[in-house]
């Protein structure tokens, strides 16, 4: 007992006083310096961060300040999100930036965006719109947000973006059936009015459908949201979608 007491003091004390700490190294040449075995194929290298389910993460709620740069592998994304892990939406490898967990890949890749209101059934109202102001629709659904943009869900539903470039927008909002005709204000931009990139039509009455598309160019830091405006009568609105993405960047 004690000889194990000893060993495990000199332990602690070598740890205390080293600089570098290597694995399969006896030169660490950094902090920890992780020396695999390429020439031999029964060896399986590499480096297995911890790996956590969607729900398991949901429920550490002591991450801070502290444990910004923490790494994580999402080996499960079954469930919701919680504002903490808003971004993680597809299985992979995440990073906590002191706020949020945010996608360890997301500098390589483009910004995509999409998000959906509800199914499509045409006789199914999945949001009210309030008549005579530009307002936004709510966008429940977010199916894909990859390359860095931040979406903010209830009661916002606004997307921020990431880099400054030219995107390609389309949106689209479908009225429930039998909804009365009236004149309708669709657009996406960084805020609810009545802009030269908006479109006004008029619907028909029946099952009707507003496909909206927008090129534009748009800087880092930007809020954009999908809004409408129906004059007249409150929209009923059976589904929405938004869709951005990054064509050019600056």
């Amino acid at each position: 007992m004690k000889k194990i007491i000893f060993y495990i003091i000199l332990l602690i004390f070598g740890l205390g006083k080293a600089q570098y700490v290597g694995i399969n190294t006896d030169l660490p040449k950094a902090t920890l310096d992780v020396v695999g075995k390429p020439t031999d194929a029964a060896v399986s290298d590499g480096i297995i961060a911890p790996r956590l389910t969607l729900a398991q993460l949901n429920a550490k709620t002591n991450y801070g300040a502290a444990q910004t740069g923490s790494i994580v592998y999402v080996s499960d994304i079954t469930g919701a999100t919680v504002a903490a892990t808003a971004r993680v939406l597809s299985v992979g490898y995440y990073y906590f930036d002191g706020v949020i967990w945010q996608p360890l890949n997301q500098q390589n890749s483009s910004p995509v965006f999409t998000a959906s209101l509800g199914s499509g059934a045409g006789g199914t109202t999945n949001a009210t719109i309030a008549a005579n102001g530009f307002n936004t629709v709510p966008l429940p659904t977010v199916v894909s947000n990859v390359g860095g943009g931040v979406w903010n869900g209830a009661p916002n539903y606004t997307y921020t973006v990431a880099k400054s470039g030219t995107y390609i927008i389309k949106s689209s909002i479908r009225l429930v059936d039998g909804s009365s005709a009236r004149n309708i204000f669709q657009a996406v931009g960084v805020s609810n009015a009545d802009i030269p990139d908006g479109i006004w039509q008029t619907n028909s009455g029946n099952r009707w459908t507003m496909l909206y598309t927008r090129i534009a160019f748009f800087n880092k830091g930007d809020v954009l949201r999908l809004y409408i405006y129906s004059a007249g009568a409150v929209a009923n609105l059976s589904d929405a979608s938004l869709n951005i993405a990054l064509i050019n960047q600056f």
